[in-house]
């Protein structure tokens, strides 16, 4: 066999195998799983028993199954990367929780209910746990190429029993005053207590003049005895312009308000321009000062002579 002809079958089979993948891909990028409400907070007693639900809803196109499963949920780091594994030697508050269906399937733009209930030991210690009721795409495997599935969780704060700690404190605040775009803040905020709490917050960038160019409010859990760092973007600020930063946090029934802070945004493209326009204007400045000499040093010659 030639070698032309050769190059021409692999081109072939590489071709269908890809198409064959990207009908895969294609087929979950189309699917968009949804699930509602997103989070619950429960305030339980030991031995206690309580029910709930939520929808898993289809908002792609075409049909799908899913499956339904718990898993505990904690952090790690003060950017707060969510982790759903187990923790050695600490009760897994997800083998508390049963659902009322194990897998289903639901049709373009319809939604299904799952019911839950969630059993609190009688043995455990008052405080606060936390876990996860996912809802996942259960596709078929592909033959060739990669199965995507896609998963929603509804996240769980459970506070057991009434002898809890609740305490916190906002430990930093930043926002640089020599920024390039995007123009950035970071609030930290500090749990030293036992039991979750949340952060309310308002963020607002303005310009010196007071106008606002940009706000944000939002809500944030913290989980006891952890610190955790709240980024503040403002995606689309101006590639130049100074401005005012303020933001103010309210949680365990406290307003925290933040001391202004003021940001010059500059662009790597607007620093140059900086840089060369203050060049020019000092070399301007030399030259003057040299005309300006050299032109009273000669009317002093003349006025001699």
């Amino acid at each position: 066999m030639k070698l032309w002809t050769k190059i021409l079958l692999f081109m072939i089979v590489l071709t269908s195998s890809l198409s064959v993948i990207g009908t895969s891909k294609a087929f979950a990028a189309n699917q968009t799983i949804t699930l509602s409400p997103s989070s619950a907070e429960l305030k339980l007693n030991q031995g206690s028993v309580t029910s709930g639900s939520f929808q898993v809803l289809n908002q792609g196109i075409g049909k799908f199954n899913f499956k339904v499963y718990p898993a505990p949920y904690s952090i790690k780091g003060e950017d707060y990367t969510p982790d759903f594994e187990p923790i050695a030697g600490a009760i897994n508050p997800a083998d508390w929780i049963k659902f009322s269906v194990a897998n289903s399937s639901v049709d373009t733009g319809g939604s299904v209910t799952v019911n839950y209930k969630i059993t609190v030991p009688k043995n455990v210690q008052d405080g606060g746990y936390y876990l996860a009721a996912f809802a996942e795409t259960d596709n078929p495997k592909a033959s060739v190429g990669v199965t995507i599935n896609e998963r929603v969780g509804l996240l769980l704060f459970v506070q057991v029993g009434n002898n809890v700690v609740n305490a916190g404190s906002v430990v930093d605040w930043k926002s640089g005053f020599l920024q390039k775009p995007p123009l950035i803040s970071v609030a930290k905020v500090e749990n030293t207590g036992s039991i979750y709490l949340k952060a309310n917050y308002t963020y607002k960038v303005s310009d010196i003049f007071g106008n606002v160019k940009f706000s944000v409010d939002g809500q944030k859990y913290i989980f006891p005895q952890t610190r955790r760092s709240i980024t503040f973007p403002w995606k689309n600020s101006p590639s130049f312009g100074l401005f005012k930063v303020s933001a103010n946090m309210n949680f365990l029934g406290s307003d925290h308000k933040l001391p202004t802070k003021y940001v010059l945004v500059m662009s790597s493209a607007a620093r140059i321009y900086s840089i060369i326009a203050l060049v020019v204007i000092v070399v301007a400045s030399i030259i003057f000062g040299f005309v300006k000499k050299k032109s009273r040093k000669k009317h002093k010659l003349s006025r001699r002579r």
